[in-house]
C-alpha cells in the first residue's frame, strides 16, 4: 500500500484546466485516480480513506446535503468497526463515530444514546406482560459505545470530512452512464464526462451501473418480503413508563436507553430516541413499522398515517406508545424493500453493500456490513493500485463478502419474521440470536483487545483473510448448524408439520446442547429465560472466568485468548 496517489501539482492542474461547473461552485475535474459515485456512509469513507493514502479522488452525488436518511441504530460490532477503520488508517474522524461522547464534542449534538437493544412482544387487544420482553445489555468497554445516529447530519459530516481529506465532492449531479474500459473507466453525468482508473458504486438501489451490466439480472433470490412505513416524531414517552411495573426488564438500563423493537405476528416497529442522552440537544425520535407483504399487503386507498392508525390499533400498548408523540414529517410507505445483484466486482469495479443489496433493518445489520466491506474493499484496492493490476480476480472476495453478508441476513430475518407468529418460537429465536450476537461481537472484540495490547493494526490483518469479516470464528460451524436446524422446524412450523410446542422446543434443545453457550451467564435453551445486563462487570467476569478455563478448547484458545483490558 505504498502507492500514494497522482500529487504532482502540475498533473493535477492540468486536469482542472476542464471542469464541470455544479450548482454552489463544486468542480470536476478530467481524470481522477478514483470516481466514487453516491455519498452515502459507504461512499463518503470509502473516499476519506482513499483521500487520506493520497490518491485524487472525485464522489459524485445526484442529491445534496444534508438530506433526511434510516439506518440509525448501531450495534457493539458497528461501533467497533467504525474504531477498527479509523484506527487501521489513522482517520479519527470516522473513529469519532464510535463513541457518542466523541460524536456530541466533534460532529453533532443531535444524537441519541444505545445502552441495550430490546424486544417487546405484541399481541392483539393485550398488554405487554410480564416475560413478553427481551433485553441485551452489552458491557462497558473502554473504546467504544452505541449511538443513534441523526444520519442527517452524521452524513453530511462524513461528506465535509471526505472533502478535507482531499476529495473533490460534487452534487446535484446525476451519473447518466458508467463504461467500464480496459484502462479506465469513464463517467458520464448530466453535466459531462470524466476518466478514472477505477470506479466505487455507492449510488444504492438506483445503480447505473447495476443495471447496465445486468447485474440486476439471475440476482439471487431472497425469502424475505417486508415493506416499511417511517416517520421523524417529537415528544415520545419513554416505553417503560407506558408499561406496568411488572412488565418491565428491570435491568440498569431502561428499554428508553437503547433501540426498541415493538414485535407482532407479521411484523415490528423500531424505536430510536434521539433525545435518551444527557449531552443530546434532540427532542425527535425514528419510528418506523416493518410488515411482512404477504400479512399486510399494502392499502393504497388510504394515506400511509392512516394505515399505520390501523394496524397499530390492534395493539394497546403501541398505540398508546405512538399516541404519546406527533409526527414531524409525513410518513413514508415504501414497497417491497428487498433487492439483491448477482454480482458486486468486476475489472476496474466494485458496489458497496448497500448498493449489492438490501434485506431489512431488524438487528441493525447494516451498518455492520457497510464497515465491515469499507474495510475489506479498500484494502483490496489499496493494493491494486501498489500493484498497478485492476483485474477482475483481484476483487472477487468482494463478491464473496457480499454474497455471504446478504444470504445470511436475508436467512436470520426470514426466520424471525415466521417466528413472530407465535411467542414460544419468537422466545426460542430470540435467544438463539442472543447468543450468536454476543458471540460474534467477542470475536470482533479479541481482535481489538491484542490490538490494544500489542499497538499493531496487524492485528486486524486476519479479518481480511475470511470469506466474511466472523467466519473464522471458532463458534461459526456449530451455529451455522444450528441455525439451519431452526430453520427447518420452522418451515415445518409454517408447512403444518409442526405445532408451535414442538417447534419451539427442538429449538430451546439446540442451545441447550451448544456447548459454546455458557449456560451459567444467561440459562440459554430453557423456556423462561429473557434479560441479561453485561454492564455488570461480575456478569462479564463469569463469561471471562469460563472462556479461559472451563470452554471447549477451540473457544478457549481461539475467542478467549486476550488480555482483559479496563473495563469502562
Amino acid at each position: 500500500m505504498g502507492h500514494t496517489g497522482s500529487t504532482d501539482p502540475t498533473d493535477r492542474d492540468r486536469r482542472q484546466n476542464n471542469q464541470l461547473l455544479a450548482d454552489g461552485g463544486s468542480t470536476l475535474a478530467d481524470s481522477y485516480d478514483v470516481i466514487v459515485g453516491g455519498s452515502g456512509m459507504s461512499a463518503s469513507t470509502t473516499a476519506m480513506i482513499l483521500g487520506k493514502h493520497g490518491f485524487d479522488v472525485a464522489m459524485i452525488e445526484a442529491g445534496a446535503h444534508p438530506r433526511f436518511a434510516i439506518g440509525e441504530a448501531m450495534l457493539p460490532q458497528s461501533s467497533m468497526w467504525m474504531w477498527i477503520v479509523g484506527e487501521y488508517h489513522g482517520i479519527p474522524e470516522i473513529q469519532y463515530l464510535s463513541d457518542a461522547n466523541e460524536i456530541v464534542d466533534n460532529i453533532t449534538a443531535s444524537c441519541g444514546i444505545k445502552h441495550s437493544i430490546g424486544f417487546a412482544y405484541h399481541e392483539p387487544d393485550r398488554p405487554v406482560t410480564d416475560g413478553r420482553s427481551h433485553q441485551l445489555i452489552p458491557p462497558n468497554l473502554p473504546f467504544y459505545s452505541e449511538s443513534h445516529l441523526l444520519r442527517e447530519d452524521v452524513d453530511h459530516y462524513l461528506v465535509e470530512t471526505a472533502q478535507e481529506y482531499g476529495v473533490e465532492y460534487v452534487d446535484e449531479t446525476e451519473i447518466t452512464d458508467v463504461d467500464i474500459g480496459q484502462d479506465e473507466v469513464v463517467v458520464t453525468t448530466d453535466r459531462g464526462t470524466a476518466a478514472a482508473s477505477f470506479y466505487v458504486d455507492g449510488t444504492g438501489g438506483n445503480s447505473v451501473l447495476a443495471d447496465r451490466l445486468g447485474y440486476r439480472e439471475d440476482a439471487p433470490e431472497l425469502e424475505t418480503d417486508s415493506r416499511a412505513i417511517f416517520t421523524h416524531v417529537e415528544g415520545l414517552e419513554p416505553f417503560d413508563e407506558l408499561l406496568e411495573a411488572g412488565a418491565r426488564p428491570e435491568q440498569s438500563n431502561r428499554l428508553h436507553d437503547g433501540t426498541l423493537h415493538h414485535v407482532f405476528d407479521g411484523g415490528w416497529m423500531w424505536v430510536i430516541p434521539f433525545d435518551n442522552f444527557e449531552r443530546s440537544e434532540a427532542t425527535k425520535a425514528s419510528v418506523g413499522l416493518m410488515l411482512d407483504r404477504e400479512e399486510y399487503p399494502v392499502d393504497e386507498s388510504i394515506e400511509p398515517v392512516e394505515e399505520v392508525r390501523r394496524i397499530v390499533s390492534q395493539f394497546p400498548d403501541i398505540e398508546q406508545h405512538l399516541d404519546s408523540a406527533a409526527p414531524v414529517m409525513p410518513w413514508v410507505r415504501t414497497g417491497r424493500i428487498q433487492r439483491s445483484a448477482s454480482q458486486s466486482s468486476g475489472h476496474r469495479h466494485f458496489l458497496t453493500s448497500n448498493t449489492y443489496g438490501f434485506v431489512d433493518p431488524l438487528y441493525a445489520i447494516g451498518l455492520v456490513n457497510t464497515f465491515e466491506s469499507v474495510f475489506v474493499s479498500t484494502n483490496l484496492l489499496l493494493d491494486a493500485f501498489e500493484d498497478g493490476d485492476f483485474a477482475a480476480d483481484r476483487f472477487a472476495p468482494i463478491d464473496e463478502m457480499h454474497r455471504r453478508q446478504l444470504l445470511n441476513n436475508d436467512r436470520l430475518i426470514s426466520n424471525a419474521y415466521k417466528s413472530m407468529g407465535d411467542f414460544r418460537l419468537w422466545n426460542a429465536w430470540t435467544q438463539m440470536w442472543l447468543g450468536q450476537v454476543l458471540f460474534h461481537d467477542l470475536y470482533i472484540q479479541r481482535h481489538c483487545f491484542k490490538f490494544l495490547e500489542s499497538g499493531e493494526t496487524a492485528e486486524f490483518d486476519a479479518l481480511l483473510d475470511e470469506s466474511a469479516p466472523g467466519d473464522g470464528a471458532p463458534f461459526a460451524t456449530q451455529k451455522e448448524e444450528m441455525h439451519r436446524t431452526m430453520a427447518d422446524v420452522l418451515d415445518a412450523y409454517e408447512a403444518g408439520e409442526a405445532s408451535a410446542d414442538q417447534a419451539a422446543e427442538v429449538m430451546l434443545a439446540e442451545m441447550r446442547q451448544a456447548d459454546w453457550l455458557p449456560k451459567h451467564v444467561y440459562d440459554w435453551g430453557t423456556d423462561r429465560a429473557r434479560h441479561v445486563d453485561f454492564s455488570n462487570p461480575e456478569l462479564v467476569g463469569k463469561l471471562i472466568e469460563w472462556g479461559k478455563t472451563d470452554s471447549p478448547d477451540r473457544i478457549r484458545e481461539d475467542l478467549f485468548d486476550f488480555t482483559v483490558p479496563e473495563m469502562a
